[in-house]
């Protein structure tokens, strides 16, 4: 097994073909697609006409060179791992294996018997996703009923049957990491990565000393950003428990570092109750900052609030509904902020707070 590429070296330009690597095992671009949006109707009011737009945001990002895709169980209750798994008969099987699909167990509260309820929920994703063997099969957080040592054995024994080839985790804390990690060393696994809510309206991974302490343990960071609030749940249609069903899938902080919406609105519904609670001033400067960088790179804000992720040393997801999307995530690739940039954008940037959901 060759060794894990967690990060792009100090001054790298990111590209499509700088890929790093998970656990040493597969390798990834340095941004990826979020497919939380394909086939929800909770949140983003899904329609079965809307699978055209989600099949040609899949094909682009294959077009482009960033055919990795992360996805979720609970996306959609299936429905988004149906999609990929639709989208993907149209290729060779050539081009399949450039594809990197992720997928996610929900660790609901009636979930208590590993190995077994992990297993049979992988079985179920890979079904869906028409394939034999997932790139990397994630722990939707640490909320589950049972220790992390527990949870760590079902993963490595999904290993060793061969259904996946890497293991993460996600919303997991530096104690948790570690706690993980070490389980699944004993079992001669590694943990490859660990996906957690970063971006320049919560950047308290990197405050926290979480996102060195993953890489330091070759752990990689996958950054999304995402909105809690209470209207939002999921409930398990086979067993009537209901959950928060909290992310809101992009590392752009809701939209909110598109240049879309200034700094004290209008936002839009479900995004008002978040986006109010920062301070506006902050905010402002934060987003001037955006504009000025975007005019100086010839970039759009999101491009920019993306690169800055990636040079804090993360693979950012940027959820995409549509082809034109994809085109702008990938905007963040080609080039890199300096140093002064990264550190004017950190002057103004949010810390964030951990939750329920967010440990890390």
């Amino acid at each position: 097994m060759s060794q894990a590429v967690v990060k792009l070296e100090e001054g790298v330009v990111p590209t499509k073909d700088t890929h790093l690597k998970l656990a040493g095992v597969v390798s990834i671009p340095p941004i990826a697609i979020g497919a939380w949006q394909w086939g929800d109707k909770r949140v983003w009011n899904w329609t079965p006409e809307a699978e055209k737009d989600a099949k040609e945001a899949f094909n682009k990002a294959f077009e482009l060179g960033i055919p990795f895709y992360d996805t979720a169980e609970v996306y959609g209750e299936g429905e988004s791992e149906r999609e990929i798994g639709r989208f993907r008969k149209d290729y060779s099987q050539e081009d399949q294996d450039r594809m990197v699909i992720a997928t996610k167990f929900f660790p609901y509260d009636s979930r208590t018997q590993f190995p077994d309820v992990l297993l049979s929920a992988l079985k179920d994703s890979l079904s869906r996703l028409g394939i034999f063997k997932a790139d990397l099969y994630q722990i939707h957080a640490a909320i589950h009923p049972v220790e992390i040592e527990v949870v760590a054995d079902a993963l490595a024994d999904a290993v060793e049957a061969g259904l996946v080839k890497t293991v993460g985790v996600s919303n997991y804390s530096q104690e948790e990491i570690e706690r993980m990690y070490r389980a699944l060393h004993k079992r001669g696994v590694p943990l490859a990565s660990n996906q957690v809510c970063f971006s320049l309206i919560r950047t308290l991974p990197e405050k926290s000393g979480l996102i060195k302490a993953c890489h330091d343990l070759g752990i990689a960071i996958l950054a999304y950003s995402r909105k809690e609030g209470k209207s939002i749940k999921h409930v398990n249609t086979h067993t009537n428990h209901t959950h928060p069903h909290f992310f809101f899938y992009i590392a752009l902080g809701m939209g909110i570092l598109t240049g879309k919406f200034g700094s004290k609105g209008p936002w839009p519904e479900g995004r008002k109750e978040t986006f109010g609670s920062l301070d506006t001033d902050q905010l402002a400067k934060l987003l001037d900052v955006l504009k000025k960088l975007s005019q100086k790179y010839d970039r759009a804000e999101s491009a920019i609030a993306l690169n800055w992720c990636i040079v804090k040393g993360t693979i950012p997801l940027g959820g995409a509904r549509t082809a034109s999307h994809v085109q702008q995530n990938a905007l963040a690739l080609n080039f890199r902020l300096s140093p002064e940039d990264v550190a004017e954008l950190d002057q103004y940037a949010f810390v964030g707070e951990t939750s329920h959901w967010k440990h890390g």
